[in-house]
């Protein structure tokens, strides 16, 4: 057994890379346009301290601008509005102390203390008191280059601030676009995850099974983007009149995001079932093509949900899939089979309401329950 596990590492391993590259192009693909603005408004930035006001090495204005922005799109409004003052107001605290009392160790200190508790007076946001504080220490441990402007540094921190806040507003983002990606993917991971479990069920491939679990476990950051994604849509919507057009897309969105994470939720747990149920060697044909059905159906959803299109085909796929989750539909199955179905069903009816259906009506694309299976079901009377 355990010469088995560790000639498996090497696959393992590789899987694991895989993986976490696809999910890391994924990351890239929604993130590409805010990797683009960043050396745009840095340069932009550096350039407009040194051409026009002459200052020879405008460190902070680059550093504002790229991190006002950020690599993810994540409230860029908001944030490169706190950054960006918290950074010149950082910058500004400490010049003004330096020019009081000089630089030293006990300058350090004393201008940190000053500037956080200021930030912290000011603004309770994280963000703002971190760059306050960490601005500060920069103007107190880097000296100054000559110039003939009062506060040059201030100056450059504000030139990046604004080189981002201008990008915010100048390039407003639509509203759908990063939530529609977000969840073509998660749907793209769900539809994945079924079909690896319907092969390894079909087959019998306990591997497989234990690389559809691996996979699942590892989809939570997508969800978790997802739900940013669409808190920062709620923002485009109030700076961007187009976006306002949007919203009922985005309201769609945030529920097909909560049915899908439950969905994935219950995917694991029916994942670590059938790695459980492979290693047993028997092969489960029938229950196979119900996960394989599920994921078909999950796949057109993804496709909807990426294009923004009407829904309906998904709709009626995963509808027809449902209505076959009937856990006494063969008398040969025990009682692993019958609770492998059984969990297969809140699957089925959270990708239905993620295309839109009430709790109701995706409840009556199942199959009724025998009066024995419901009596197992329900829990013990105290």
């Amino acid at each position: 057994m355990a010469k088995s596990e560790v000639s498996q590492l090497p696959q393992r391993a590789f899987n694991t890379v895989v993986h976490r590259s696809r999910m890391g192009i994924k990351r890239v693909q929604a993130n590409a346009g805010q990797l683009i603005q960043i050396p745009i408004a840095a340069t932009a930035a550096y350039a407009f301290c040194v051409y026009v006001l002459g200052h020879p090495y405008p460190f902070l204005a680059a550093v504002a601008s790229a991190v006002g922005i950020g690599p993810v799109a994540d409230r860029r409004l908001r944030r490169a509005t706190e950054i960006g003052f918290g950074a010149t107001f950082g910058v500004l605290v400490g010049e003004l102390l330096v020019n009081v009392y000089g630089t030293g160790i006990w300058q350090l200190t004393v201008t940190l203390a000053i500037g956080l508790f200021i930030g912290t007076m000011l603004n309770s946001g994280g963000i703002f008191i971190t760059q306050i504080a960490v601005q500060s220490v920069y103007v107190v441990v880097v000296p100054a280059t000559a110039t003939t402007l009062a506060f040059p540094r201030t100056l450059d921190a504000l030139t990046g601030s604004v080189c981002a806040i201008l990008l915010a507003l100048i390039l407003p983002r639509d509203a759908r676009k990063v939530p529609r990606g977000l969840a073509a993917s998660m749907l793209d991971e769900i539809s994945a995850v079924l079909q690896m479990m319907s092969r390894a069920l079909r087959d019998s491939d306990a591997a497989l099974a234990q690389r559809a679990l691996t996979r699942a476990r590892e989809t939570q950051d997508i969800i978790d983007s997802w739900g940013s994604s669409l808190k920062i849509s709620k923002e485009a919507a109030k700076i961007n009149a187009r976006g306002r057009h949007h919203a009922a897309e985005v309201t769609r969105l945030s529920r097909a995001h909560t049915h899908a994470d439950r969905a994935m939720r219950t995917m694991r747990v029916i994942a670590r079932r059938v790695v459980g149920i492979t290693e047993f060697g028997v092969e489960k044909p029938i229950i196979a093509g119900y996960v394989g059905s599920l994921s078909e159906g999950s796949k057109k959803l993804e496709v909807a949900l990426r294009r923004g299109t009407d829904r309906a085909l998904a709709e009626a796929a995963l509808a027809e899939a449902a209505s076959s989750l009937d856990p006494r539909a063969e008398a040969s199955w025990d009682i692993h089979d019958e609770s492998l179905v059984l969990l297969l069903r809140p699957v089925a009816v959270d990708l239905l309401e993620a295309c839109g259906l009430t709790n109701e009506a995706a409840q009556k694309r199942l199959p009724a329950l025998s009066e024995d299976t419901r009596d197992t079901d329900d829990p013990p009377a105290e």
